[in-house]
């Protein structure tokens, strides 16, 4: 599922639906999830606008199904 977010996030990354104030700290997430350094479960603890951001690309897969 890491694999799946990441690179969702890399596709708003990407497509510039990232605030500003958030988008290299997802940049560096994806990539950390993309290559196993980062689980999901340890996301709880990042910022609001982080949280808002993870919630919105598992909300998009969701979608997807």
């Amino acid at each position: 599922m890491e694999s799946k977010v990441a690179d969702e996030l890399h596709k708003m990354f990407l497509a510039g639906e990232l605030q500003i104030t958030v988008d290299e700290d997802i940049n560096d997430i994806s990539e950390r999830l993309r290559n196993g350094e980062l689980k999901l479960e340890n996301l709880h603890e990042e910022d609001i606008f982080i949280q808002e951001t993870l919630n919105r690309a598992l909300r998009r897969l969701e979608q997807e199904r």
